[in-house]
């Protein structure tokens, strides 16, 4: 894949309750968001994030996910849910700890068709509150028709990050 990422927004967050990232070109099929270092300032929060329409979060009850829990310390689950007003990247809480962070890849597909629903594959690796480490892969969607550009993080209860970066790509065709 070296030379086929195009770079269309880089973010480094420090602080506040919500990391926005979006887009104006639209001439890419596929985009990728990558996301590394994320953490909170508050210890055991859980991670969410929210499709955007014209820039702003689309927070409908439309959310739909199916991932593997891949985790060091307990037996794989699947997770899943319907109908939700968001995605979710961790469920098992960060933290403030040493070591305590969230990484991942966003593949997202449909952002530009107005007549499809805007999905995502994800995969993301943690460690959460006790140190222990969790993989996600799976994927999710927004069962509305209409155009998206870009992704809102937030965590669970107005808690502020306290760092994380993300890169948001166009993939070449």
């Amino acid at each position: 894949m070296p030379g086929s990422l195009v770079l269309l927004q880089e973010i480094n967050v420090t602080s506040g309750a919500t990391a926005n990232i979006t887009f104006s070109d639209t001439s890419f099929d596929v985009y990728v968001l990558q996301f590394n270092d994320v953490v909170a300032d508050t210890d055991d929060k859980d991670l969410y994030f929210r499709f955007t329409a014209s820039g702003t979060a689309d927070s409908s009850a439309n959310y739909d996910y199916a991932v593997k829990e891949l985790r060091g310390d307990f037996a794989f689950q699947n997770r899943s849910g319907t109908n939700g007003t968001y995605l979710p990247v961790n469920i098992s809480g960060q933290g403030t700890g040493t070591g305590e962070a969230c990484n991942g890849t966003i593949y997202a597909f449909n952002f530009n068709n107005a007549s499809e629903y805007s999905f995502c594959t994800m995969e993301i690796t943690m460690f959460d509150f006790a140190t222990r480490l969790f993989g996600w892969q799976g994927g999710g969607v927004l069962t509305v028709a209409q155009a998206t550009d870009g992704f809102e993080f937030f965590w669970e209860s107005s808690v502020n990050f306290s760092s994380g970066t993300f890169k948001l790509y166009g993939l070449k065709k």
